[in-house]
């Protein structure tokens, strides 16, 4: 059980999961890094509660507390009611939407009786207006991504609109969600083809203007080649998701230099990738973590051909293996294969051997220890 549920237990408020949480729940997919809660009490409670909370002025949440560099949870709260009377389940656009989770007692809530609706496989909107907060749009591509939901109609999204009810706020909650669900792809295609990431996030927009060679990329241009990547994750974390969304952003902005197309591209697409994750508020440990993946991400396939000195900085950092799981969703959306992955990772191995060796250098080369 998350932490602050114990704090929340402790202290005698009851809570709900709403929304995407307590799909979560029902569903047994990996818990998203966003938690929604409808709690028991009113704001100032909450805040003696819980000192850091912070007040994002959006619709459908009161308050909001960070968890980590990665986790963040959304409070609506109820005052002396039931938790259940914050969560404006009426006001969903979808209705699987309004189901409610008790975390105290394991137990499902649906006043809405929209049990029947969850195992049909899919969401349609219900043509009233969706809780301003959280636009149509957002929810259907993280339906999309996290459930295996397939769309029915469209979701409305206006570009005029984008700016007012698309805060950085909203935006980073959004592509939290889409990220960690197991069809991030699809969650991401959606988006892109409502026009939302064309209005709001135009990095991303403009990889579907850069040609690949179709002799490695047989997927497409660099945007196909990116939503490509998510179908061989094997880890729904958060860093990874915006590494592997990321890892190529600098492509349209390289220039070609010799054999190399897109010269540089790692290091440019790291400097637009910082901007990206900061515009949309994503904390700083987290940023600096995907930078790290992004700016490396091409050194796993060199790695074998260069000397140790020149990598070992690198495979040195905690996060190694987390960009030796880029490099294989990268290559493994090619037809290049996995096997400078696995080169990659037998490398690795050694090098972290000669590390443990007090006689071996980190290159495997014998110290030559002087006798005192």
């Amino acid at each position: 059980m998350h932490a602050s549920l114990d704090t929340l237990r402790e202290a005698g408020v009851q809570a709900r999961y709403t929304r995407f949480s307590a799909l979560d729940r029902y569903f047994r997919t990996e818990a998203s890094p966003v938690l929604f809660l409808s709690v028991s009490c009113g704001l100032v409670d909450l805040a003696r509660l819980f000192p850091a909370l912070r007040y994002p002025r959006i619709e459908g949440a009161d308050a909001a507390l960070a968890c980590g560099e990665e986790g963040q949870i959304y409070f609506t709260c109820a005052g002396d009611a039931a938790p259940e009377a914050a969560a404006a389940s009426g006001e969903e656009l979808f209705e699987v939407l309004q189901l409610l989770y008790d975390p105290f007692n394991d137990s499902f809530y649906d006043p809405a009786g929209i049990y029947p609706l969850l195992r049909r496989g899919v969401v349609r909107p219900r043509g009233a207006a969706a809780v301003p907060g959280w636009p149509p749009v957002a929810d259907a591509a993280v339906l999309v991504s996290r459930y295996g939901y397939r769309l029915a109609g469209e979701a409305p999204f206006s570009a005029l609109q984008a700016r007012a009810f698309f805060p950085p706020e909203i935006q980073r909650t959004l592509l939290s969600c889409v990220l960690s669900g197991r069809a991030a792809c699809e969650g991401l295609r959606l988006l892109a083809a409502s026009g939302f990431i064309n209005a709001l996030w135009p990095e991303l927009d403009s990889l579907r203007s850069v040609a690949h060679s179709k002799e490695y990329h047989p997927e497409g241009d660099v945007w196909d080649h990116t939503l490509e990547t998510f179908r061989y994750r094997k880890d729904t974390g958060l860093a990874l998701g915006l590494a592997l969304l990321l890892h190529d952003v600098g492509k349209p902005r390289a220039g070609a230099s010799g054999t190399r197309r897109f010269d540089r591209h790692a290091e440019i697409g790291c400097r637009i990738a910082e901007g990206f994750l900061r515009r949309l508020g994503f904390q700083d440990g987290l940023v600096r973590d995907v930078c790290f993946l992004v700016r490396n991400h091409m050194l796993p396939g060199l790695i074998k051909a260069l000397p140790t000195y020149r990598t070992e900085s690198v495979m040195a950092s905690p996060l190694f293996p987390l960009l030796l799981e880029l490099h294989r969703c990268d290559l493994s959306s090619t037809f290049r294969g996995p096997e400078g992955y696995y080169e990659a990772c037998k490398v690795y191995r050694a090098f972290l051997k000669h590390r443990k060796n007090p006689y071996r250098g980190a290159d495997g080369k014998k110290i030559l220890k002087m006798p005192v």
